[in-house]
Order: C-alpha cells, then structure tokens, then sequence
C-alpha cells in the first residue's frame, strides 16, 4: 500500500517537473502582472490567464495547451460553454460557480486550488474564462449559422441575442435546508439512491463504476465517482451536493437526476454523504486513465490503497 503510494507521488512528481521544464511555468498573481504601467482589466485579464492558465486549458480556453496531453482527466475546454460545477437554473456556470472552482480546484484531477493569487487576480481569471466562454460559444453559432444559411449573412444583432442566451446563467437553484443526519434520513435515501437509478453508474455500495465503460461530451473515458474513496470534485456541503444531483455535471456522464421532493433530496444527501470513507485515492494521471478503461480493470478495491 505504502509503496503503491509512493509511486504515486514519484509519477505526479515527475508529470509536474516535465510540464514545468515544457513552459517555464511560474503562476503569478496581478501585482507580478501589472508592474510599473497601468493596463487594461481586459489585458490584465489575458495576461493572467495566459501565464497562470494556458499551460493546460489553451490559449484559446479550448483545453489544448502545451500540457494537455499529459492530463486525465483533460483540461477543461471553456470555449464549449460547459462547466462541471453548475447552481444554476439553466445549467450555465454563473461568476460563483467559476470563481469557486478556480480557489479550490478539483481535488482528483491535475486542476489546483488558484487561492493563493488572491482576491484581485482570482476575479480576473473568473471575467478571462467567462470570455472565452463567450468567445467560444459565439464560434460555434457563427459556424452553424454559415452552414445552415451560407447564402444568408449573419444578423450580428441576432448572433448577439442567441450568445447571450446561450452564455447567461439563470437563477441559482434552491435547495432546502438541511438538519442533523440520523440514521432514519439514510435509510430513506438509500431507497431513493435505487430508485433514482443511481446504483446504475454508482453501484449500491457507492464504489463508482469499475468494469464499466462511460464517456464524456467529447467521447472521452470517464468513470462514475466512487462516492466511498473518490474526493469529491466540486464542493463537498450539502447545498452543493444537492445542486450536483438536482442539476447533475455538463459534458460529463453525471445526468441531472430530475424533479426530486425537498425531503427526498435531503435524504438522498445524507445517504450519499454516509459513503464516505477514508483515506481517499490519490492517483496519478496515468492511474486516472487507466481507470477509466471501465471493463479491461480488475474489480474494484474493497478499501482505499
């Protein structure tokens, strides 16, 4: 166990010493930015960005910067408009919703926690990415627009219109308020755990899918969370964990479960948060992808390694 660890260690250790010598990669926040002449928020924005940011998601925000490569999962690509972390209505990621998976990262993945920036610097990169997002989407309607009239011109105005639909966040979603755990509550949830079909990616014992093959938007390897060793990768407080299984993850396999009662919502919560247990995985890259090979793996470990 120990030794499965330390090589772990040693791999991440060794992914992170090649992208640093692949970019010279130094992450700075805006006061190492901005130095002696005033700029622009746009340009502090983009410059930030790129020395903090593009290594992995692209200078482009398209997930496909010079480190990409040796990520699993991959980087993020905002230019598709779709964000893991959502708590919103329309499942458009919001400036809290990306603020907040800027600061903590997702923990089981290559993306760190960006905090240490500060407060200044982290709002920026929050505006950059909400650009691209915009950039991106615009691209693709554009794109579509040539495609489906190439003898019309494009109205800007109604390009406009339909990117702002496309890109503005609705109303966050409101979930309700959460008491003490008992084992009642659980009990509850571990029946609507089933019916909901949660067991279906999940398993009953909560061990993810092992020996099962998922996709992303991108037709990518991916796996269900193993909600026992697994880290969560958006925040683990109930309200967001509710908002996960109400709204689900855009662009990966995590589906928006539907209408749920307030009650059964809350005790599926407390069932799922029941699953837990420690210590959690700590796989490198190469382990991540592996995992998500589904069917060729072994059965799944009955503890964490």
């Amino acid at each position: 166990m120990m030794c499965r660890r330390r090589q772990g260690r040693l791999e991440a250790f060794s992914l992170l010493a090649l992208v640093w010598c692949a970019w010279l990669f130094s992450p700075v926040g805006l006061h190492e930015v901005s130095g002696q002449e005033p700029v622009s928020p746009l340009a502090a924005q983009q410059k930030l960005y790129r020395i903090n940011c593009a290594i992995c998601h692209g200078a482009e925000g398209r997930g496909d910067g010079k480190a990409a490569r040796f990520l699993f999962p991959k980087a993020r690509d905002f230019s598709s408009g779709k964000m893991r972390i959502v708590s919103t209505v329309n499942r458009v990621a919001n400036a809290n919703d990306i603020r907040t998976s800027i600061e903590r990262g997702f923990p089981g993945t290559s993306m760190q926690s960006w905090k240490h920036l500060g407060d200044e610097s982290v709002q920026l990169l929050v505006a950059e990415v909400m650009r691209l997002r915009k950039q991106g989407v615009k691209e693709r309607v554009v794109a579509s627009w040539k495609q489906e009239s190439p003898d019309v011109l494009a109205d800007p105005t109604e390009i406009e219109t339909i990117v702002k639909g496309l890109t503005a966040p609705g109303e966050v979603v409101a979930v309700p308020l959460f008491g003490k755990a008992n084992p009642a509550a659980i009990a509850r949830g571990q029946e609507i755990y089933v019916r909901q079909s949660c067991h279906s990616c999940h398993a009953k014992n909560g061990a993810g899918s092992w020996k099962m093959d998922l996709i992303d938007d991108k037709g990518r390897f991916s796996w269900a969370t193993d909600l026992r060793f697994d880290p969560l990768k958006g925040p683990s407080d109930e309200a967001a964990i509710a908002r996960r299984i109400l709204l689900g993850m855009p662009g990966s396999s995590m589906p928006s479960s539907g209408k749920l009662s307030d009650q059964d919502l809350v005790d599926l919560v407390r069932f799922c948060q029941s699953l837990s247990r420690s210590p959690k995985f700590e796989l490198t890259n190469y382990q991540r992808a592996r995992r998500a090979e589904g069917f060729r793996l072994p059965a799944e470990p009955t503890e964490s390694p």
